[in-house]
């Protein structure tokens, strides 16, 4: 004897399986925009943790993160991407390798005085009181010294000029110029003006530290937290989709 089963669906079937489709989609989206935040936590934290002198948040917070596609569209294959906007320095530190100039005699890294103040400051200069471009254009101004403290290093500097401030309050205190028209040791600190005068008399200011090659050492692990991607997202997918 053979059983009957019968079944009877009660609505729009297509707009149920539309429905499921679009629940699904909605899931994994936020599974792989919470895997992804999450793995540019991990980056970033990492990064933070690596004992840069700014704290790390500069390199920190070039990682970045994206859902593909755009918001509004579904799918059900989303992709996130995490990227960093420094890849040179990530890279630098990631594999712990020298760095050699190319092209060029030196690497040039900014000394104290060329830092400009607040963040204010840094604009399209980079934080920069004078830019290496800018160095070369100074014609006559600009020189380069050997370090007399390692003799591996090298002191591209500028001539340095005095001016004095032009208010009452600023009226005793030493201004310094370099190049044409910018200002350096411009803080308040206590002893900054016997500073400036003995900078005066030495006639130049180191503005940028040159060497021909770097050894960064190895600071980050980037392929730890890769290789934790795939973990990541798998647990973030299951846990959006057991909300839907």
């Amino acid at each position: 004897m053979t059983g009957l089963v019968s079944a009877l669906i009660r609505g729009d079937l297509r707009r149920m399986m539309a429905d499921e489709v679009q629940s699904a989609a909605r899931a994994l989206r936020r599974g792989v925009t919470r895997a992804s935040q999450q793995v540019r936590s991990d980056l970033r934290a990492q990064t933070r943790a690596t004992g840069f002198k700014d704290g790390g948040r500069a390199i920190a917070n070039s990682w970045r993160m994206q859902v593909y596609p755009a918001a509004g569209i579904e799918t059900l294959h989303p992709a996130g991407v995490v990227w960093t906007k420094a890849p040179a320095i990530t890279e630098a530190f990631d594999r712990g390798v020298p760095i050699t100039a190319r092209r060029h005699r030196f690497l040039a890294f900014p000394t104290g005085y060329n830092a400009a103040g607040g963040r204010r400051s840094a604009g399209s200069r980079g934080g920069l009181r004078v830019t290496p471009a800018q160095m070369l254009a100074t014609r006559g101004q600009a020189f380069v010294i050997r370090s007399k403290s390692n003799p591996s290093v090298w002191l591209w500097c500028l001539r340095v000029a005095e001016g004095r401030g032009l208010t009452r309050r600023g009226r005793n205190r030493i201004r310094l110029y370099v190049g044409s028209s910018t200002e350096v040791l411009t803080g308040r600190h206590r002893g900054r003006n016997q500073r400036a005068g003995e900078l005066l008399q030495q006639g130049f200011l180191p503005m940028f530290f040159l060497l021909r090659q770097v050894t960064p050492g190895k600071r980050l692990d980037v392929a730890a937290v890769r290789l934790r991607a795939g973990d990541i997202l798998a647990h973030a997918l299951a846990a959006e989709l057991a909300r839907r």
